[in-house]
């Protein structure tokens, strides 16, 4: 219990409190999207949970679908208070506090649940997947992001290694401070990862730059957001594909779709 407490603390700090109680960071569901296009335009109707809203970039896109008739987003922190406030006068959509590890939801309650890039952050993300297979309507849609394991991607497993030695010294180290290491930081890996990254593209080879990590840097200071991210995180949790394929079919989920790439598995499961 102390640990799972200290894992949902600093999650509200970082994430409820921080990274997104004010800012608006580039929506996430239009990777679903483009990687799962047919079953995207065919499951995004009715009753729609988004577990884990952020600062509501993804859900200005779902508030937009005409043929979703309810939307209901949680959040862990105060992060929710703005977005609540914003779509007070939107009578379907819901935003409320909540926990992807207890789901505050009555059984078979949605036609989808969508979820980025959140339960690999939690104490135990199969529990979240349980979680969000039981409020899905028999038949209902699950989209999912979750970090990969990249253990055949040798640059982005040099970068994993890295990301536990500094996740594990920030433990011991106060939150100003971790967020100051990341400023310093950004630069460093924008010169070493992104800068490598932009001469292979540019002599040809745009498929394998994006194999390195923060491929997608514009400028020095511009990975401090992720590297918070990533960094400041209380817990990572990887997957590989197999692993979880083999998860989502012990779970009795059917047509089963994960797809990895280098940014990471994005997934699709009918319960």
């Amino acid at each position: 219990m102390g640990k799972n407490y200290k894992i949902e603390d600093k999650a509200k700090l970082l994430w409820g409190n921080d990274l997104h109680k004010n800012s608006i960071i580039t929506p996430h569901c239009n990777q679903l999207a483009e990687i799962f296009p047919k079953r995207w335009n065919e499951s995004l109707k009715g009753s729609l949970l988004e577990i884990g809203c952020g600062s509501g970039a993804d859900l200005k896109i779902f508030a937009s679908m005409v043929k979703l008739t309810s939307i209901t987003a949680i959040d862990l922190g105060s992060n929710i208070l703005n977005l609540a406030e914003k779509y007070s006068k939107n009578q379907k959509i819901t935003i409320k506090r909540g926990n992807a590890l207890s789901l505050d939801f009555a059984e078979k309650s949605f036609d989808v649940v969508y979820s980025f890039g959140i339960f690999h952050h939690t104490s135990d993300p199969i529990l979240c997947i349980k979680e969000a297979k039981r409020v899905l309507k028999p038949g209902g849609n699950i989209f999912l992001y979750l970090y990969s394991s990249h253990e055949d991607m040798f640059f982005k497993r040099i970068g994993i290694f890295f990301e536990n030695v500094i996740m594990n010294i920030f433990k011991y180290i106060p939150y100003r401070f971790q967020h100051f290491f990341c400023v310093i930081f950004s630069p460093i890996c924008w010169m070493f990862f992104t800068v490598p990254s932009l001469l292979i593209n540019f002599l040809g080879f745009k498929k394998f730059s994006k194999k390195i990590p923060f491929f997608f840097g514009s400028h020095p200071f511009s990975l401090i957001g992720d590297l918070k991210d990533r960094l400041m995180s209380p817990v990572n949790h990887r997957f590989s594909k197999l692993e979880m394929e083999k998860i989502l079919m012990s779970l009795n989920f059917t047509q089963i779709d994960v797809k990895k790439t280098s940014s990471g598995l994005y997934i699709f499961a009918k319960r």
